[in-house]
């Protein structure tokens, strides 16, 4: 929109709101320098930042190269780019049980590739090379059906049979599939299906099933669903879904990815026939990760849309109806070093071998905002100093202000960000370093590259050069007719004895707040209003706090619609009551043959049995129960000694065929060729109840605690738990990062900002904002996982921005009444902070409509904290200020000034009457002095 702004003679940091709040030209500006007190750091930062001004602007063009080189060098380091789709990595915590028992068990047993005999139970990886498919009635009735049943054994056939090209003569499944006694693994429900079709009188019971051949009792549970039985002998009547398994082992990696993707793509073509009764949804060891890699890779053409929004922002912004003072430009420019930043940052890490995954892909979303509005506080800082000082004395003045500035807002960034990288969680870590080291090329590019640019472009400025044809032209004033007034007029008149030296710009959103909206919201009627308004506010945070949901679904990681976002979808809903089987650790070298610990492994085994967790007693699959029973057969009466239990075992227990399948289940101890002791072993036994994050947290947590009830070391472990263990420590993790962070910003507000009700105020804000926004993020159907734990982060980081900008313009301005030190801290701030939030959200806009959730709830959480930190910083905070305002005091300001144009100071304090409220009206300039009006875009 198109709003009119001053060009006039006046204070060139005029904020004040009485007389005795005038301002000297030696004081810095309050609006910008709001978050700062009158320290040691303060006035050490602001004098250094000044000379490093004055100096960019006598050395322009080496500010401007160098950064360039610096961007250069880290940017060939994007040919090292890695792409990290290895899910478990992404999300488990480090230093998780399950991470441990996972090497433990990967080290002590097979695990399922090597190509010898396996069968799928044992498998210690949940994404070893696999088909898995989901298969329902399309009209959601019984899949039992005999034509649903004929179509099933027809697709297991052709999935079998199907010669696919992966060499010269091609392969089949039957070539490539895991293997059990020479025998690809068969699927157990598929074959009781076919042995009823054959005309062979058999019943499919739930949840096992025995075999009318060797009488083996078979686990059916893991493959079907929605099941409903015949009370009395557990014979299924209907199933709403049967889930089929086939497994690859020992297989070179190019062919079993080859196999995945040809199979999985006629899987996909079979799924979309109209004529099959049955609905198909399938799912390789790949399909999530590659859908992972491409949604990271996707993702590009949104931040070229956040890219472009951003620069049409920035130049908008920065346009007026003066082409002197306009720096379209240098809003590109300022977009422009956030991107360099982003660029560097990634080269920079991926030289350093830090992996690029999918959730590091939203960085670049949050850096780029937060460029652009460091660019703002700077152009800022810039129009309001006197368009006649000299550019050098000018680039002084503006960094002493903005560059402090900036400092403060990278430095409380920066340190969510470490304090982010702590966290176990490798996501957040990778995610934090990534953007923590953004940030800091951010700021180098900001205080370098764009400092030079501004430099330049303030010369433009000085010799009254067009900002866009760059020809000289002449002030409005003095141009000849309206067309070359319109478009090519602007700047100032360097000379004339009317005209005052301290000409600034006045914004009009300035004196919106001022004039308008800061009386506004100080009358009485609106105060109580806001008040039951926060109230509400603070209600409905609670309640979504309350009904928070944990963790992250596998299904979140993939694009809406997409193969594996259906087939884990699907999952959730008809097999998520299904866990896979659990794996019961005995570490170390355990005396077996001793009975009393012989007993004690039947009793840890029958405690895991009897848990609400598995299907029933006995139910466990133990070699050493199995071993036992053997030797009462075999020893009747008799403990055997060590030598002979470890002998019937290895030569005669392990090679019966009944048996065989145990050697998957110890590792035995060698000393040359003889066998001297057990050092690893496992019991296994099947699992159901955990469909929800919820339960997923309490399975884990109760099996772990029955396995820590022995004296025995003794783990429980499942593939599954590398990504159940998230839930488990996503709550502490998530508060004991906000305690340690918001601890940590209130020890930088006490130092930087040495008003301790401003750092109170400051802390109070961020508590009301991060509560808000785990509230309402809740109630906008985002769980509380590793993408909404890093919002919380920048939650902190940015509500240090909201909130200690208007608290301490509040503290340091002189006015009496609370409601005019309100409003006049809303005059100097509410800028800002409105055009930050919407640099901020412009930003992330684009994620608003993207395909995987996690980018979606990326934008939600942050949208929420721009939101409610606006809504703070704009009226609950500043009601709260004029309530409790009398209690805080006035501050004093010292007119002390290291700025070197000493002989222009003293003669803006002649005139520091000017555009300042005089007990409360506005005193207006000399009326021989010269105004011109000028016409600002803004947003």
């Amino acid at each position: 929109m198109s709003s009119t702004g001053e060009l006039q003679g006046s204070p060139a940091t005029s904020t004040t709101a009485s007389t005795h709040s005038d301002d000297t030209i030696g004081s810095r500006n309050d609006k910008l320098k709001c978050t700062f007190g009158f320290s040691f750091f303060d006035r050490l930062l602001s004098k250094c930042f000044y000379k490093y001004g004055k100096l960019i602007s006598r050395h322009k063009l080496l500010f401007l190269i160098a950064p360039l080189i610096v961007f250069a060098v880290c940017g060939t380091g994007l040919s090292q780019l890695h792409i990290d789709d290895d899910i478990d990595t992404l999300f488990t915590p480090l230093g998780s049980p399950s991470i441990e028992d996972k090497a433990f068990a990967v080290q002590a047993f097979p695990i399922g590739n090597e190509g010898t005999e396996f069968l799928p139970n044992r498998v210690l990886d949940t994404f070893l090379s696999k088909l898995q498919l989901i298969i329902t009635a399309r009209d959601d009735g019984n899949v039992l059906r005999k034509s649903i049943v004929r179509e099933v054994l027809e697709l297991d056939e052709f999935i079998r049979n199907r010669k696919l090209a992966l060499n010269s003569s091609g392969l089949s499944y039957s070539d490539l599939c895991m293997k059990w006694r020479g025998k690809c693994l068969p699927n157990p429900v598929v074959d009781i299906l076919r042995m009823s079709q054959d005309g062979m009188n058999v019943s499919l019971t739930y949840p096992t099933f025995t075999s009318p051949g060797d009488g083996r009792e078979r686990i059916v549970a893991n493959q079907m669903n929605g099941v409903e039985v015949v009370p009395s002998t557990g014979v299924v009547t209907s199933a709403k879904a049967l889930v089929l398994h086939y497994y690859l082992s020992g297989v070179p990696k190019d062919q079993a990815d080859a196999w995945e993707n040809e199979i999985e793509r006629l899987m996909i073509s079979r799924s979309t026939s109209d004529e099959s009764l049955m609905t198909l949804v399938s799912c390789t060891s790949q399909s999530l990760a590659t859908e992972v890699k491409h949604a990271t890779q996707n993702i590009l053409p949104r931040f070229v849309a956040t890219f472009s929004m951003l620069i049409v922002f920035a130049v908008l912004s920065l346009m007026t109806n003066d082409w002197v003072v306009s720096k379209p430009v240098l809003g590109i420019l300022g977009v422009i070093s956030a991107g360099l930043a982003i660029v560097s940052s990634v080269g920079l890490l991926s030289y350093c071998q830090f992996y690029f995954n999918e959730i590091v892909s939203m960085m670049p979303f949050l850096v780029i905002g937060v460029g652009v509005d460091n660019m703002f506080i700077m152009v800022a800082a810039w129009r309001q100093l006197s368009l006649y000082l000299p550019v050098e004395e000018r680039m002084g003045r503006t960094l002493s202000e903005a560059a402090v500035s900036i400092t403060i807002t990278n430095l409380t960034d920066i340190l969510a960000f470490i304090i982010g990288a702590t966290t176990p969680l490798s996501g957040v870590r990778m995610f934090c370093a990534y953007s923590g080291i953004a940030m800091v090329f951010a700021y180098f590019y900001q205080v370098t590259f764009f400092a030079a640019c501004m430099a330049y472009m303030g010369e433009r400025e000085a010799r009254n050069i067009h900002c866009v044809t760059c020809s000289k032209v002449v002030p409005k004033r003095e141009s000849s007719n309206s067309l070359y007034r319109l478009f090519c007029a602007g700047g100032v008149r360097k000379t004339t004895k009317n005209v005052r030296q301290d000409a600034y710009f006045h914004h009009p959103f300035m004196k919106f707040f001022r004039d308008v909206y800061g009386p506004f919201i100080t009358k009485k009627w609106v105060k109580v209003v806001s008040i039951f308004l926060y109230a509400a506010v603070v209600c409905g945070s609670v309640y979504g706090c309350l009904n928070l949901k944990e963790g992250l679904r596998l299904q979140n990681l993939a694009p809406d619609q997409s193969p594996a976002w259906n087939f884990y979808t699907m999952y959730d809903k008809y097999h998520g009551s299904f866990s896979p089987p659990l794996h019961i650790l005995f570490k170390g070298e355990i005396e077996y043959w001793n009975q009393t610990v012989a007993l004690e492994i039947e009793s840890v085994t029958r405690r895991f049995e009897d848990s609400d967790f598995t299907f029933h007693s006995g139910s466990a699959d133990s070699w050493i129960r199995a071993y036992s029973f053997y030797l009462s057969k075999r020893l009747p009466g008799i403990d055997p000694s060590k030598e002979e239990y470890l002998r019937i075992l290895q030569g005669e227990f392990l090679v019966d065929p009944n048996f065989t399948h145990y050697n998957l289940d110890i590792g035995f101890m060698t000393e040359g060729a003889e066998v001297v002791g057990i050092n690893a072993s496992r019991v296994m036994i099947s699992t159901r109840g955990a469909d929800s994050p919820v339960l997923e947290q309490v399975f884990v947590t109760t099996l772990r605690d029955i396995a820590d009830q022995s004296y025995l070391d003794v783990s429980a472990f499942s593939p599954v738990f590398i990504l159940y263990d998230q839930h488990i420590g996503i709550i502490p993790y998530t508060f004991q990062t906000l305690l340690i962070a918001m601890v940590s910003m209130f020890i930088v507000a006490m130092v930087m900002i040495p008003n301790p009700m401003c750092a109170v105020w400051v802390t109070i804000c961020t508590i009301s904002i991060d509560t808000a926004v785990l509230g309402y993020m809740s109630l906008w159907g985002v769980s509380l996982d590793v993408i909404t734990m890093i919002n919380i982060l920048l939650c902190i980081g940015f509500s240090i921005d909201f909130s200690a900008h208007i608290t301490y313009a509040f503290v340091i301005c002189k006015a009496k009444d609370p409601n005019q030190r309100t409003i006049l801290a809303l005059r100097n701030l509410g800028m800002p902070i409105l055009q930050g939030a919407l640099s901020s959200i412009i930003a992330i806009l684009p994620l608003a409509t993207a395909e995987v959730y996690i980018f979606r709830a990326f934008f939600k959480t942050l949208f929420l904290v721009m939101v409610f930190g606006a809504i703070h910083g704009l009226l609950f905070l500043p009601v709260a200020l004029s309530v409790l305002g009398k209690f805080i005091p006035v501050k004093e300001e010292s007119g002390e000034t290291f700025f070197e144009s000493s002989r222009e100071a003293g003669r803006q304090e002649e005139r520091r009457r000017d555009y300042c409220y005089d007990n409360g009206k506005i005193a207006i300039a000399d009326e021989e002095d010269e105004v011109v009006e000028l016409f600002v875009s803004t947003v």
